[in-house]
C-alpha cells in the first residue's frame, strides 16, 4: 500500500517545516539563537519545549500577538512575569534593536517565556515594563 509511505512523508515534512520556522523566527527578535533556560539552549523560543511543540509559552503568545515583530511594546513587556522585560532578557534593554543589527548585549541571554530564567545583566537605563519602575529586584 502507498498509504504508509505517504503518511511518513507528510509527518517528516511537517516536522521539518516546524524546525525551519524556528530559525526564521529567531532572526526576528534579538539574540533569538542564544536563548538559554537553566543552562540549556532553547531554539524554539516561543514554545514550551526547546524543540517544536504546538504549545506556546507566554513569550510565544505575545510574539504571535505582535505579528511576529519585535516592537517596542513587546520589548517593554514582561511576558513571563519574572520582573524583567523581554528586552532586558534578550539583550535589548533600551528597545533599540532592529533585525540584522547586533543587540546591545549578546551574553547572559535568558528566556523571556519562563519566569525561572532571568539574566544577571544590569538593568540601568532599561525601558521598563508598563506599570513597573524598570528596576529588577532580587
Amino acid at each position: 500500500m502507498m498509504r504508509t509511505p505517504m503518511v511518513a512523508w507528510l509527518v517528516g515534512v511537517s516536522l521539518l517545516s516546524g524546525a525551519l520556522g524556528h530559525g526564521t523566527y529567531q532572526k526576528l527578535f534579538p539574540n533569538g539563537d542564544k536563548v538559554m533556560r537553566n543552562g540549556e539552549a532553547w531554539p524554539a523560543v516561543g514554545h514550551m519545549s526547546p524543540g517544536y511543540t504546538p504549545d506556546k509559552n507566554p513569550f510565544g503568545l505575545a510574539f504571535s500577538a505582535a505579528g511576529h515583530e519585535w516592537t517596542t511594546q513587546l520589548c517593554q513587556e514582561d511576558s513571563d512575569g519574572d520582573g524583567q522585560t523581554n528586552g532586558l532578557e534578550l539583550g535589548d534593554p533600551l528597545c533599540e534593536w532592529t533585525p540584522g543589527s547586533t543587540p546591545a548585549r549578546v551574553e547572559d541571554i535568558s528566556h523571556p517565556g519562563f519566569g525561572d530564567s532571568v539574566t544577571a545583566a544590569a538593568d540601568a537605563g532599561a525601558a521598563s515594563a508598563p506599570g513597573t519602575s524598570g528596576i529588577v529586584l532580587p
